[in-house]
């Protein structure tokens, strides 16, 4: 830790509060979508973020010109995301047996 910095009181409360509901938010799964094109770049981001997962949220696009030779370029981008998993359904009760009557 820096000189003269404590982690102490509310201070600490908070961060402990912070840390431990950032983990039960669950996990959120990452992945990438990358699509080429002969067109050009505008097409090929727009083509990659259509195939990202409905829901999914974008945290990045990166994308690159590929020079292929005669002055032609090819296009190719890379759209990064991540979901959040669903959550379990319900447990749902099983009705209980009908109480046997005693004579």
């Amino acid at each position: 830790m820096a000189p003269g910095f404590r982690l102490t009181g509310p201070l600490l409360t908070g961060a402990l509060l912070a840390g431990g509901l950032a983990l039960l938010a669950g996990p959120a799964l990452a992945g990438s979508v990358t699509a080429e094109s002969i067109f050009d770049r505008q097409a090929t981001r727009q083509q990659a973020k259509s195939q990202v997962p409905k829901g999914a949220t974008i945290t990045r696009t990166v994308c690159e010109d590929l020079e292929v030779g005669m002055d032609n370029t090819r296009y190719r981008c890379t759209v990064f995301y991540t979901t959040t998993p669903a959550s379990p359904a319900p447990a749902t009760a099983t009705p209980a047996a009908p109480a046997s009557s005693q004579p």
